[in-house]
């Protein structure tokens, strides 16, 4: 290596970037999995040629390429990547290469960081329009005075077909480095995956804004969850949908849900969105939506937006809580403030513009605060009065009529903040639950909320309350809007039915709208023309009828069953985001978010959550309380007829809960912080104990504990891997032990000598902690699993799906990314979320086939004619696993003698005639046909 680092030699050279693609279709399979080191000039050894550097140019802003022939690993010459002001820098990014769906991308470097930080590099996925549709970045390491190695591996997206690396600075940042030997290598898509396509459908509207369309007409703005989510535009009077436009950020990545919605004072509406953090603006006059991008690099969702002056917006994210402003005359966001003032705090979740003092009011949670932050100055105070304390969010802010109005959560519960006074003039009014409050009426007289009030004579209903703000009154208005009101605005409609003005909001999140004539008092509430739109899904899991279930995101839904046997799945509505799934004679359990509710489902049963005139199925059991909300953990033990739940509790809180299920007597044990200050996040049983891995939620370190069910005690805690802060997945392993993850450690528990055996830290930088990651033995005794390894660079969401040999415990990583969750169905296949889709991963030596049938009857098989004897049998499969996933099985039902006795689908044995007849079952399941045991049948006495 040679360095000179302040006296160097370097070559600046031109270049144009170039495109090419093709459409990828859904539902397909994918091939082979051999990889090749594509890249051109990764040593960029090659001279240039007509003022072009073969294999690379300039990346976006940067005019020049800049080689340095002083400083190198190898050869000669290295690229030399600079920002050293804001306004320009050098950067480089690469020819395109074929890349084909969920094929490995996987590109290395040698890095010499000189000065500065914020280096990155980047695998950049592009469709068949040359549209960017994913971004993956690694982060270049600050100056060490040596080069390092760096690696970004990514599995492509599901539309890409070309991929380029690239290397620069962000805008915001300034430092120097110089790169070297860069190879790309490149797989091929593997045989053994095929998209199941979506799974989860339903129409979800967390919030929505109103304002002017390009007609001058009442619009309301809204998005519709999805994948993409989707921004609407309707015409508040004819309910007519003007316009759609799906979300996407600049990166490519799709928006799941946007929590935040505004109008400006200009008339333009932004969009506040998640999982990606992305801002966006939409322009009414020109019916155009358009990516602002991520105010704050770091932070995955902007939970809320307010309008002030000149068309400023101000929102409020998570994980950083911080506080933007954007400013349309510059088109440039910028950082205000962070109030994140410990660990434990992490989200700004509202807030309000006061013009009467140019403050904007900040809501915080994990922690209630409640700040006020001058704009001219940049100094905030807090406001928090002592009802505050205990408290988890300060949820939702309106200043209206000089008055600031207070949602708290948990509860929800209503507070009124006087500015002029610094009183608080309503504490804890428990008569609310609204998302926010309404703004100003048009009289000045009025701010409207909601709350689910019981009538006299014991009915409820969600009515519509007012708070008179000259006054102080608030009250009732004895209206029924049919839901929580989740926004709200004023319009003026037909003036024949709607004299004046009419407050008009959402009531819930499903799509009905409300509209309340001022004058009259005229309510109605219809159902808005909206369709479901298929949904990320959240989780997956195996039914006891060896069907797979998937749940979708935040409301959910809907939930999706998938037969492997008749390669469909069938959509069935209202269920919600299911954090667990369990099983107990049969039985399935859905531990769903929020407040911890608990579902019970039949599936020999029909679904059924919309006809009232039928039960219901799955049948909501109850919620647990005790401040719980997320049932992550849930385990049925046969031999005690008990379902086992480890929960996390509302944001904000600490101290998850083990609960005990009887489903005899109906009834919830829950043990409130069991272990002190811990989620319980995995459960494991055997002879009589417990195994929990616990989540760390004030600080220190994941433990497994050992819960004896019998004393009803725990009888150990351990730290089974130092300095990690979760233990989220144990399952049994090939070995007898438990295996078990700590983020990215793999532990190895040997229950009898009560000792972890074995550790290993395969994903070191692996933060995330809820859910993740998830282990599954598969039918050839190796562990696969799937880990969300967190965000890098600025943000880049991260996951791989991987396979640890059992007896050498080598980690192979079978997808380098887009894959989460895990579940594995009875013949060995093997299922992951991609988005809204159910992927399946189909290894030819994990896949197994039926091998034989076991048929029983349940009495003598002596019998007289007429009688009626009831049968069963057990399907068993390669490898010694079994199955009752039959519905896409052709079944024959046969006798030797059917004059004499029957067989029949209905499980019973029909004696027909005095004689003998041998019965059997034959099953032909994915190409194999099978056939039963014979029972014989001896029937006697007179016809």
């Amino acid at each position: 290596m040679r360095s000179k680092w302040r006296s160097r030699v370097a070559v600046v050279v031109t270049a144009i970037m170039m495109f090419a693609s093709v459409e990828w279709a859904i539902a397909k399979t994918y091939a082979d999995d051999n990889s090749t080191n594509v890249l051109v000039n990764g040593g960029f050894e090659i001279s240039e040629e007509d003022g072009r550097l073969p294999g690379w140019q300039p990346d976006e802003d940067a005019t020049a390429l800049i080689i340095s022939e002083s400083v190198f690993e190898e050869g000669q010459r290295s690229l030399q990547v600079e920002r050293l002001m804001p306004t320009a820098g050098s950067g480089a990014v690469s020819d395109a290469y074929a890349a084909q769906p969920f094929g490995n991308v996987i590109m290395t470097a040698k890095v010499l960081s000189e000065e500065g930080k914020g280096g990155k590099a980047d695998l950049r996925f592009y469709d068949a329009d040359g549209k960017l549709v994913s971004v993956v970045s690694g982060l270049v390491g600050e100056p060490l005075g040596k080069w390092q190695s760096l690696r970004v591996a990514a599995a492509a997206p599901k539309n890409a077909v070309e991929v380029r690396a690239a290397f620069y600075f962000n805008s915001d940042q300034t430092g120097r480095y110089f790169v070297d030997n860069v190879a790309l290598e490149t797989q091929n898509s593997s045989p053994h995956l095929t998209n199941l396509g979506p799974q989860s459908s339903s129409l979800t509207l967390m919030t929505a804004a109103f304002g002017k369309d390009r007609d001058g007409r009442d619009a309301l703005f809204t998005v519709a969850q999805g994948d993409p989510a989707q921004f609407i535009v309707m015409d508040v009077e004819t309910k007519e949908v003007k316009a759609t436009h799906p979300l996407v950020a600049l990166d490519g990545s799709s928006v799941s849900a946007a929590w935040a919605i505004v109008t400006a004072s200009d008339g333009k509406v932004y969009i506040g969105s998640t999982p990606n953090g992305t801002l966006f603006q939409y322009d009414p006059m020109e019916d155009k939506l358009r990516a602002i991008g991520k105010p704050v690099p770091t932070d995955t969702v902007i939970w809320t937006l307010v309008a002030g002056e000149d068309g400023k917006v101000y929102g409020g994210t998570g994980y950083s809580q911080t506080l933007f402003e954007y400013d349309p005359v510059t088109d440039q966001t910028r950082i205000l403030k962070s109030f994140k003032s410990s660990s434990k705090e992490a989200h700004i979740r509202s807030l309000a513009y006061d013009s009467d003092r140019q403050v904007i009011y900040v809501g915080g949670a994990d922690v209630a605060k409640l700040y006020q932050y001058d704009l001219a100055s940049g100094t905030s105070i807090t406001l928090n009065p002592p009802e505050f304390n205990g408290m988890t969010s300060v949820y939702d802010l309106q200043y209206a009529g000089g008055k600031l109005f207070v949602r708290v959560d948990p509860g929800p519960v209503m507070f009124v903040y006087d500015p002029d006074s610094a009183s608080w003039i309503i504490n804890k009014n428990t008569a609310y639950n609204t998302r926010g409050f309404s703004p100003l009426s048009p009289d000045g007289k009025q701010v409207f909320y909601t709350y689910y009030e019981t009538l006299p004579g014991g009915a409820q209903q969600w009515s519509l309350y007012s708070y008179d703000v000259s006054t102080g009154v608030y009250g009732s208005l004895g209206v029924d809007v049919k839901g929580a009101g989740v926004a709200f605005g004023y319009v003026q409609l037909d003036q024949s039915k709607h004299p004046g003005w009419t407050l008009v909001g959402l009531a819930g999140n499903s799509g009905r709208a409300f509209y309340y004539n001022l004058e009259t008092g005229l309510i109605e509430t219809p159902e808005l023309p909206f369709p479901p739109q298929f949904v990320e899904l959240f989780n997956i899991g195996k039914s006891t009828d060896g069907q797979m279930l998937s749940s979708g995101f935040i409301s959910g839904g809907g939930m999706g069953i998938y037969s492997p046997t008749r390669n469909e799945t069938k959509h069935y509505p209202q269920i919600g985001q299911v954090e667990g799934f369990g099983s107990l004679n049969g039985k399935m359990y859905f531990g769903v978010y929020p407040k911890a509710t608990i579902f019970e489902y039949d599936p020999a049963k029909p679904w059924n959550r919309t006809d009232p005139s039928e039960p219901n199925n799955p049948l909501r059991l109850d919620q647990l309380g005790y401040d719980q909300d997320r049932p992550v953990a849930m385990l049925g033990v046969p031999e005690q007829n008990l379902l086992y739940i480890g929960s996390y509790p509302i944001a904000g809180k600490t101290g998850g809960a083990l609960t005990i299920y009887n489903p005899v007597t109906r009834k919830f044990d829950v043990k409130r912080d069991i272990i002190a200050g811990h989620s319980i996040n995995s459960l494991l049983y055997k002879n009589g104990k417990l195994f929990m891995g616990t989540g760390a939620m004030t600080g220190g370190e994941a433990k497994l504990a050992i819960y004896d069910t019998a004393s009803g005690r725990v009888e150990l805690e351990q730290v089974p891997v130092p300095g990690k802060k979760a233990v989220t997945s144990l399952i049994w392993g090939p070995d007898g032990n438990i295996w078990g993850m700590a983020l990215g450690a793999l532990f190895i528990y040997d229950p009898d000598r009560q000792e972890v055996i074995y550790s290993d830290d395969l994903f070191p930088t692996a933060d995330y902690a809820h859910s993740n990651p998830h282990l599954t033995v598969g039918s050839d005794g190796n562990v696969y699993g799937t880990i969300f390894t967190g965000y890098v660079a600025d943000q880049t969401y991260t996951s791989k799906m991987f396979k640890i040999d059992a007896a050498s415990k080598t980690l192979s990583i079978l997808l380098e990314s887009n894959a989460e969750k895990l579940a594995q169905d009875d013949f060995g296949n093997l299922y992951f979320k991609y988005g809204s889709e159910l992927m399946k991963y189909s290894d030819p030596n994990l896949v197994v086939q039926i091998d034989k049938i076991q048929l029983k009857a349940a009495e003598s098989l002596q019998l007289h004619p007429g009688d009626k004897v009831d049968y069963s049998y057990e399907v068993f499969l390669e490898k010694g696993r079994t199955t009752k996933e039959l519905s896409g099985a052709s079944i024959e039902y046969i006798s030797s003698r059917p004059d004499k006795a029957e067989i029949d689908p209905s499980g019973e044995i029909i004696a027909k005639h005095p004689g003998q007849a041998e019965l059997s079952i034959r099953i032909t399941l994915n190409g194999v046909t099978v056939e039963s045991n014979k029972l014989k049948v001896k029937i006697t006495g007179p016809y």
